[in-house]
């Protein structure tokens, strides 16, 4: 927590959790040896397979009514037209296919025979286009609208608000629900992709994208008005050729490596290159960069001390260093300095604020109270171990004792550490296979099949989504 004249800062660390449909009518079986639980769904009940897909619509849905008839019926998907299903003897279900969906989210589904309401209403799920058999992750978009009113009004003034959008689908939400609440001056995306997705959900905000773009993608950015990075004279000359065909104007940033190792040209190479943007008749130099690689709370008394042996010190020297050098040529005199994410913030280190600021990680920081994400599954099998059975390839470690065990399957690897709870309570991984994971619920001895699984990362490391993992996504809170 840190606070400035009269702001309040508040860090908060995700707790992530997914959903599935809550399941009933347990049993058990088993013999003296193995132990196993299973687990039905009541009848008469409305089911839905699957219960969830993809935006784009056209997922084959299997509709058990409860009642059964043979004939077709109707299903309409929260406000959509009504859609035909067709009975299907194979699965003794009717079949019919889910329409396409504007945002995310989940919608009632109620069912029609001859015109005439039949059964309960059920539940489908929109997602973004994730690999389905994963379970759902929610984003609380609510929550994620507090946090962006909250950062916009305590913001520093004369300083721009650059929304960082690196956590994949849907950009589209995170970028309407942001804008709505904050109407940050930038959006800042890592590819070409999310920037479209913004134009298209209506984003008037300039938008640029981070990081090294395709010259073959000129054309498209001009025709959304995206901002690019410029890499070198080389990426410039090609892009001036392209550009020039136009007519128009490429707004490009220059990009300071200072230490971090990633995009952008060292210091050396930032003079050579912004003269060759100005150079350039259809490129505007409009924003001169960098990144901080180890910023920290002690920050603030190293720059003051001009201390150079501080790593974030060093950095801020070579990239002011740049900053100075090109303006003294005469060069990017309007440019948009920027340099600082959300830990220069949360430090409150105004000497790194510079025009703008680039925030990301505080609009989807959440907390047990607060949550951003929800990701949670079921138990998917429940058994008990034998003593001396073997877990994991090479049967390294046997049971010394009869073991309760619970199967999740389908849970994509992460960069940070997962921890996995039942009931509360947190449960060892004996055995992660990424497509089965074995938990340990000694502690947890009441334990069956369907109860609530939550997927927790670990709170120093994990700020937004992965956006390279094929989660489906879908959004709570509108």
């Amino acid at each position: 927590m840190s606070t400035q004249s009269g702001r309040t800062w508040r860090l908060v660390t995700p707790v992530l959790g997914l959903s599935a449909l809550a399941l009933a009518g347990c049993v058990q079986t088993g013999s003296t040896d193995l132990q196993v639980e299973t687990v039905g769904r009541p009848t008469g009940s409305v089911a839905l397979t699957p219960s969830h897909g993809g935006v784009q619509g056209g997922n084959l849905v299997l509709v058990d009514t409860g009642v059964s008839p043979d004939g077709p019926v109707t299903a309409a998907f929260g406000d959509d037209a009504a859609v035909e299903c067709a009975f299907d003897e194979a699965s003794a279900r009717h079949a019919c296919l889910a329409p396409e969906h504007d945002v995310p989210g989940t919608v009632d589904v109620a069912l029609s025979a001859d015109g005439t309401r039949i059964a309960e209403t059920a539940s489908y799920t929109y997602t973004t286009n994730g690999t389905q058999d994963m379970p759902i992750l929610t984003v609380e978009t609510q929550t994620v609208r507090k946090h962006a009113e909250e950062i916009r009004a305590g913001f520093p003034e004369d300083v721009q608000l650059g929304a960082v959008l690196k956590n994949g689908e849907p950009v589209d939400v995170f970028g309407k629900v942001i804008n709505d609440a904050a109407q940050p001056e930038y959006f800042f995306v890592p590819k070409l992709d999310d920037a479209i997705a913004l134009r298209e959900a209506g984003i008037e905000s300039k938008i640029a994208i981070l990081y090294v773009s395709q010259v073959e993608d000129i054309p498209l950015m001009l025709h959304y008005d995206i901002e690019v990075a410029a890499t070198d004279p080389a990426w410039v000359a090609a892009a001036e050729e392209i550009v020039a065909g136009t007519g128009g104007t490429l707004r490009v940033h220059l990009w300071v490596d200072t230490g971090m190792g990633r995009e952008g040209v060292t210091p050396d190479q930032a003079l050579p290159l912004a003269r060759a943007v100005e150079e350039a008749k259809h490129l505007e130099l409009t924003g001169i960069a960098t990144h901080f690689s180890s910023i920290t709370e002690h920050d603030a008394a190293a720059i003051q001390a001009g201390d150079t042996t501080n790593t974030t010190v060093a950095q801020k020297t070579r990239f002011d260093g740049a900053v100075t050098q090109i303006r003294d040529a005469g060069l990017g005199q309007d440019a948009l300095i920027h340099a600082g994410a959300s830990d220069v913030l949360l430090n409150e280190l105004d000497p790194l604020y510079y025009d703008l600021l680039r925030i990301g990680g505080m609009f989807f920081g959440g907390s047990a109270e607060n949550r951003v994400y929800s990701w949670t599954m079921e138990l998917q099998q429940v058994k008990t171990l034998p003593a001396g059975w073997c877990i994991d390839y090479g049967c390294t470690e046997p049971t010394q004792s009869p073991k309760k065990v619970g199967v999740i399957t389908h849970v994509p690897a992460r960069e940070t550490q997962v921890v996995f709870s039942v009931g509360g309570q947190e449960v060892p991984v004996l055995l992660n296979h990424r497509n089965v994971i074995t938990l340990d619920l000694s502690n947890v001895p009441d334990a069956v099949v369907g109860d609530e699984v939550v997927i927790d990362f670990n709170p120093d490391s994990f700020y937004m989504l992965d956006a390279s993992l094929p989660l489906p996504v879908t959004t709570s809170g509108g």
